[in-house]
C-alpha cells in the first residue's frame, strides 16, 4: 500500500494539501476550457494523475509508468481523433510529469530508472502533438523547448541523487569515526586499568602459590592496588556512558605540559610491573602543548605500559623518553627491556595509537629495539600553546 503522509510532518502536509488543491483546481479550469467533454476529462485526468502521486511517499515504477501511458494514450486520442484542447495541451500536467521525471532520478535503481525516466519522457515531448494544425508552425520550436527541459530535469535529477549518495556516505563515514573513537576510548581506559587488575592478581596469586605467606602489610598493599584499579575502570566506564549518552562534553586532560602527561602516566603504572624511569629533555618537559599533542602524548605513553604487563612480562626495566626530534617534533619514547611478543599476538591498542598520533599530526612507529620493544612517537612542537 503506498504511504499518505505517513513521513512527513504537520507543516510539510499542509504545505503538500495547499499545492495538491491549487494544482487540481488549476486542472478543473483547464478541462472547463476544453471545447468537448473527452478532451476536458482527459486534460483533468492526466493531471491528477502526476499530482497524485506527489503526495505520496512512495510510488512503484509500475504506476508511474503507468501515469506516462496514460498521458501519451490522452495524446495519441488528440491527435487521432481531431480533438485538440481549446488553449493549452495540459500545463499542470507539464508540471506534474517533470516533477516524477525528478523524482525517478533521485530515488529508484539505475536500471528502474533509467526505463521509467524514459517512459516520462516521451510523454511529455509528445504534449506538442495535442495542439491544433493551425499552430503547428511552432511544433519544432516546441519541441526543441521541451527536449532542453528534460535535459534539465534529468540533470538536475542526477545532482541531486549524488548529493543525497554523498550526504549518506557522509553520514556513514561520521558512524565509522565515532565508533573507531568508541573503540580506543574503551580499549585505552578500561583495558588499561582491567590489564592493571589482572597483573595485581597475578603477584598476588604467584606469592600465596609459592607457599610464602604475604605480610599483613604487603598482602593489603596488593589488594588497595586491585580495588583502586577496579574503581578506575568504573570510573572510565561511567565516562564513557556519560559520553555515549551526551549528558555532558567529554572533558578535556588537566594537563599543560608533556612533563605533567608522563608523571601522571608513569605514577598510575602497576606497582607490580617493572621499575619506570624517565628521561625528559627539561626545557620541552615544561613547555605547554595543545590539547591533541598532549592527549596523544598520553595516549602513548599509558597503552605503551599497559602492553608492558600484557606482552612483556620478564621485563625489569621501562624507560620513558622526551626530547626534541627532527623538524620541529617531539620525539616520545617508551622502551622496556622485555621479550618481545612474537608477531599476531597484539591486538588493537597500536592501531588505536596510530590514528590517535596522525589525527594530532604525528606519526608512530613501534618495533623492537636492541633489547625489548620499543614504541616511538613522533608529535609537532611547533606552533603548540596551552589549551
Amino acid at each position: 500500500m503506498p504511504e499518505l503522509f505517513d513521513r512527513r510532518s504537520l507543516p510539510q502536509r499542509a504545505a503538500m494539501v495547499s499545492i495538491v488543491v491549487v494544482a487540481l483546481g488549476l486542472a478543473v479550469g483547464e478541462g472547463f476550457s476544453a471545447e468537448s467533454v473527452p478532451t476536458g476529462i482527459g486534460l483533468v485526468l492526466c493531471a491528477a494523475l502526476p499530482v497524485f502521486a506527489l503526495v505520496l511517499t512512495t510510488v512503484r515504477p509500475a504506476a508511474i509508468v503507468g501515469i506516462g501511458a496514460v498521458s501519451m494514450a490522452f495524446t495519441a486520442y488528440c491527435w487521432l481523433a481531431r480533438d485538440w484542447p481549446d488553449n493549452t495541451f495540459g500545463a499542470v500536467e507539464l508540471a506534474g510529469l517533470s516533477y516524477l521525471l525528478v523524482r525517478v532520478v533521485v530515488q529508484f535503481p539505475r536500471l528502474r530508472a533509467a526505463g521509467t525516466a524514459t517512459v516520462l519522457a516521451l510523454a511529455i515531448g509528445l504534449l506538442p502533438l495535442r495542439i491544433d494544425e493551425v499552430e503547428n508552425e511552432y511544433l519544432g520550436l516546441m519541441a526543441a523547448m521541451l527536449f532542453v527541459g528534460v535535459a534539465f530535469l534529468v540533470l538536475l535529477g542526477l545532482y541531486l541523487r549524488l548529493h543525497d549518495r554523498r550526504r549518506a556516505d557522509g553520514f556513514e563515514l561520521a558512524k565509522q569515526a565515532q565508533r573507531l573513537a568508541y573503540a580506543r576510548d574503551l580499549h585505552d581506559f578500561v583495558a588499561h586499568h582491567v590489564t592493571g587488575i589482572v597483573a595485581q592478581t597475578k603477584a598476588v596469586r604467584y606469592t600465596t602459590a609459592a607457599g610464602i605467606t604475604p605480610e599483613p602489610a604487603d598482602l593489603d598493599a596488593m589488594l588497595a592496588g586491585i580495588e583502586l584499579a577496579g574503581s578506575r575502570a568504573l570510573a572510565s566506564m561511567r565516562s564513557m556512558v556519560t559520553t555515549l549518552r551526551d549528558d555532558e562534553p567529554v572533558p578535556h586532560l588537566p594537563y599543560r605540559t608533556i612533563g605533567e602527561v608522563v608523571d601522571a602516566a608513569v605514577g598510575g603504572f602497576s606497582p607490580t610491573g617493572p621499575s619506570v624511569s624517565t628521561a625528559l629533555d627539561p626545557e620541552l618537559a615544561a613547555r605547554p602543548l595543545s590539547g591533541p599533542v598532549l592527549d596523544a602524548a598520553h595516549h602513548v605513553v599509558q597503552e605503551s605500559l599497559t602492553n608492558v604487563l600484557r606482552h612483556a612480562e620478564d621485563a625489569v626495566r621501562v624507560e620513558v623518553g622526551a626530547r626534541p626530534g627532527d623538524d620541529g617534533l617531539l620525539e616520545l619514547t617508551v622502551t622496556d627491556d622485555g621479550t618481545p611478543a612474537p608477531p599476531g599476538s597484539g591486538g588493537h591498542g597500536l592501531v588505536g595509537l596510530a590514528e590517535r598520533v596522525g589525527a594530532a599530526g604525528g606519526s608512530l612507529v613501534a618495533g623492537p629495539a636492541e633489547r625489548g620493544w620499543r614504541v616511538t612517537a613522533l608529535l609537532p612542537v611547533k606552533g603548540s600553546s596551552a589549551p
